[in-house]
Formats: C-alpha cells, structure tokens, sequence
C-alpha cells in the first residue's frame, strides 16, 4: 500500500490511540501533501476504525483532522462538529461539561483571537469560559477564573451600569474599573456582548486595552473563598 510506504520512511511516524490515528509528518508541507495525496485512502480508514486520522508535525498548533464522517457526504453529529471545530490547542479553558454547538463556537472564535476574551453566565454571574490573553491579563490561573462570581469583582453601582446598558442594547463598548485579581484593580476599557443560547443568557467580555493597574479602592474587599462549583 502506497499511504504505508510514504508510513514508513525515516523522520514519519504513526500510532493508535483512543481517538484513531495519529501521523507525524517531518513537517507542514509534508503533512499538507500526504493530507491531499491520500484524502480518500485515510478518510476510508477514519470511518473503518469509528474515529479519526490526525496528521500533525513538529511545532503543530492546528493539525489536520479527518473524521469518519466525511466518507458518508452528509453532515456530522453535534459531537463530531464539536470535536472538528475545537482546535485550540489549550488557549481556552472551559468549566462546562455540556455544551451546545452555538456556545463551541464562541470558544472557537475566543480561541483564535489575541484579545483578551472571557464568558460569563448571566444566570449565576459565573464566569465560565476564558481564552489565554484573558488569562495572562488577569494574572491567574484559568482553572480558578472559571470558577470565579463575577458580582465580587466589581462596584455594585458600575454592575447596575452595566445591567442598564444591556436592557438597551446587546452590544457595547465602555471604560470602567474593577478587579483583575484580589491584589488588582485597573481601569479597563471592553466590548461587552450579550447572547443567547438554547434559552440561557451569556455575557461576552473582550478587553480593547491593557488593563491599567491603579490604587485598590478602600471601599472594596475580596475573598477568594466562595467560588461555585456547579456546572
């Protein structure tokens, strides 16, 4: 077989795992052209083994994917969509254990820009999703950001501003201050957009600058302690 002697050359490599099959190319081009060359071969072999063949290389961030599906010609099941549209590589944490195709898709396009991205569920104030930026603008750890309430890290008066902007729109721009962390406090200036998915509420938070460190307001306090812990 052909795909196998290509397999078998020196700096190619190739092993299964739970997910299928996973190819190491020497590099990008390499990759590209097997990915092209034998399309039909590996999606053939994708949809034999009920997975996938993932073609990656060295310093890969975005490796090529191909599904079983894609032999069928016709659409993939939510979770294959969200298993080809989740290609992060880590830029983006996620405390959800369920979601919805529309809400993967906001973590994609938080994944993909250099912005400093996070997402908050409106019904408990939880923020639930956060991209990488966000996370070094915040200077913490994103398995404690996506457990954070969001009301203890702002003035009640400025969440009251902020509720009022959205009852007239779902899309704005707005400089304010809050907390980054309990040691922080920094004037911000974001773009903040309200969505709905599936009949729940989301708030999207992207910063447009550089949060700029100030003196921690003497009327504020913070406590690390009540996070929530429900999905």
């Amino acid at each position: 077989m052909e795909l196998f002697k290509v397999l078998n050359q020196p700096h190619w490599n190739y092993f299964f795992s739970h997910e299928g099959i996973t190819i190491k190319a020497p590099n990008k081009q390499a990759a590209t052209h097997l990915a092209l060359m034998y399309r039909e071969c590996l999606t053939e072999t994708a949809y034999n083994i009920k997975g996938k063949v993932k073609i990656t290389w060295r310093c890969c961030k975005s490796p090529i994917q191909i599904f079983g599906w894609m032999a069928l010609e016709q659409p993939p099941t939510a979770y294959e969509t969200a298993e080809a549209i989740l290609r992060t590589d880590g830029e983006v944490l996620c405390s959800l254990l369920h979601l919805p195709v529309p809400l993967l898709k906001q973590i994609v396009q938080a994944g993909e820009t250099e912005r400093p991205v996070s997402i908050v569920r409106c019904s408990d104030r939880k923020q639930i999703i956060i991209n990488k930026p966000m996370e070094m603008a915040l200077q913490t750890p994103a398995i404690e950001l996506t457990q954070r309430i969001m009301t203890r890290f702002w003035r009640l008066s400025d969440l009251e501003t902020l509720e009022r902007e959205f009852v007239m729109t779902n899309r704005f721009r707005w400089q304010y201050n809050a907390a980054l962390n309990p040691h922080i406090w920094a004037i911000l200036e974001s773009e903040f957009e309200r969505f709905e998915v599936n009949g729940q509420w989301y708030s999207q938070t992207t910063f447009l600058m550089n949060p700029e460190p100030i003196p921690f307001p003497s009327d504020v306090i913070i406590s690390d302690i009540d996070r929530s812990i429900d999905n």
